[in-house]
């Protein structure tokens, strides 16, 4: 109802509303399929993009389904692999056909057995080789061969490495174990970790983009449903969100460099409430709706203040942390009144 065109007359809103109600429209055909919704409650969106699940025989278990699931991961891992290593190989085999044209011979009826032609192998030579990458720089390939003739044979087996892995292999056990660790392993593994996460954050660019504009619109669809939700739980004293954050935090402890990096969801959260509640589920805050990723492949928080029945409180949960507000149980360390920021927080709010 909420992203209905129909509810909206501004056409610039209304055409943001087309676009999410189509995003809504999709969820509703995954969920109402019974096999589909199967294996977005087991896996969740990665599921459905599995390719293969268009062959597989529907109204099955969800047993079965995970069994399936994994046997197309597998084969998929597979295909990875083999791009990956880069498998070749060759087969040659020697076959001696003399026979076969010896029986042409005029004297080939009186010899013993000489109905049939005798066709032997007698000669056969394989070889395969592998790539397999060490870094993004180092690859080592290993190769072999296997040969026979006349019941005689042979084989070999050879590796080689760049001089980068060559040089860590030979001289690497000569050295400390602390140097090694304190001047290779952790720069390396820093340095991968940064790599990865620029690397996720550039393939995952503009799909950031797409969600974030997407986040925008929802927030503008939902400020008039957001006002008439406030004014009915300031009517009997409810759960009103002040102020709401979501992203990457700065602590005190925190590298100098690193800023925050997070978005006002005030309006998303409030929209959320009902009947003066507030609850999420245990999954990643960034698909709720007005929602988005600011901080890709960071360990994400979510910050608010909320007011109930005249007092206010401050809640941290983490991203994929189950979150239940006003909070029931007696004894909680996770909220805690803040009577004396009342004057400045109704007056950020106004």
């Amino acid at each position: 109802m909420l992203y209905h065109p129909d509810k909206h007359r501004d056409p610039e809103l209304k055409s943001q509303a087309e676009q999410l109600f189509n995003q809504v429209h999709q969820a509703y055909e995954v969920l109402s399929d019974p096999q589909s919704r199967a294996i977005y409650d087991i896996f969740g969106k990665k599921g459905l993009e599995v390719e293969g699940w268009e062959i597989v025989e529907r109204k099955r278990t969800p047993v079965e389904i995970r069994e399936e699931y994994e046997r197309l991961q597998r084969e998929r891992e597979e295909r990875r692999l083999q791009q990956r290593t880069n498998p070749k190989g060759t087969i040659s085999v020697g076959v001696d056909a003399t026979d076969l044209f010896d029986r042409y011979d005029e004297d080939f009826e009186e010899m013993p057995g000489g109905g049939f032609p005798h066709i032997e192998i007698n000669r056969m030579h394989i070889s395969q080789s592998i790539e397999a990458p060490l870094t993004n720089s180092d690859t080592a390939m290993l190769s072999g061969s296997l040969s026979t003739h006349n019941g005689n044979g042979g084989g070999n087996i050879n590796m080689t490495l760049l001089p980068s892995a060559v040089f860590y292999a030979t001289v690497g056990p000569l050295l400390v174990y602390m140097a090694i660790h304190r001047l290779v392993i952790i720069p390396y593994t820093c340095s991968q970790k940064q790599q990865n996460l620029e690397l996720q954050r550039k393939s995952s660019e503009v799909d950031m983009v797409k969600k974030k504009q997407e986040a925008e619109s929802a927030v503008l669809l939902m400020q008039e449903s957001v006002r008439r939700i406030i004014e009915g739980e300031e009517s009997k004293m409810g759960l009103i969100i002040l102020n709401a954050w979501y992203g990457k935090f700065v602590t005190d402890n925190s590298v100098r460099q690193e800023r925050a990096q997070v978005i006002d969801v005030t309006v998303p959260l409030q929209c959320l409430v009902k009947d003066s509640k507030l609850i999420l589920t245990e999954a990643s805050k960034a698909g709720l709706p007005g929602f988005y990723d600011p901080c890709v492949g960071e360990d994400k928080s979510l910050k608010l203040l909320y007011q109930f029945r005249g007092v206010m409180h401050q809640v941290l949960s983490a991203d994929t942390e189950a979150l239940r507000i006003p909070k029931q149980c007696k004894y909680t360390t996770t909220t805690q009144p803040l009577y004396n920021h009342y004057s400045t927080l109704t007056t950020t709010i106004s």
